[in-house]
């Protein structure tokens, strides 16, 4: 019997961009992102995992938090973030499984302003 590794094709569904930060410096020497470049575009599997709404600075504010799982990768980590169909995801961490070098886990969150004020 043949021993298969790596995340099966099936769940992985979405198409979606990983963009990686460029930082540059004002003229006070200020660090700041100036653009984003783009570093792949892979299939991924993603699940929301959990979301809240509150009220910050009189501003409506939901957050959710979403694993996205993608094959294996090594050029990933927590300053880049993930686009997929004009939502943005923040990385928060990266969990790479080492066990096979099968996958790695992008645990992300995104949050979105709506219009100011209570709901």
């Amino acid at each position: 019997m043949r021993k298969t590794t790596g995340i099966k094709a099936g769940p992985l569904i979405h198409r979606i961009t990983i963009q990686r930060p460029v930082v540059d410096q004002d003229g006070s020497g200020t660090p700041f992102v100036s653009e984003w470049r783009e570093v792949a575009e892979v299939w991924a599997a993603i699940e929301s995992l959990s979301g809240r709404e509150w009220l910050a600075s009189s501003e409506f504010r939901s957050d959710v938090t979403t694993r996205i799982r993608i094959r294996w990768r090594e050029d990933i980590d927590a300053s880049m973030r993930v686009l997929h169909h004009g939502v943005i995801y923040r990385v928060d961490a990266v969990l790479p499984q080492y066990q096979g070098l099968s996958e790695v886990i992008l645990m992300c969150s995104t949050g979105a302003v709506t219009e100011g004020g209570q709901p």
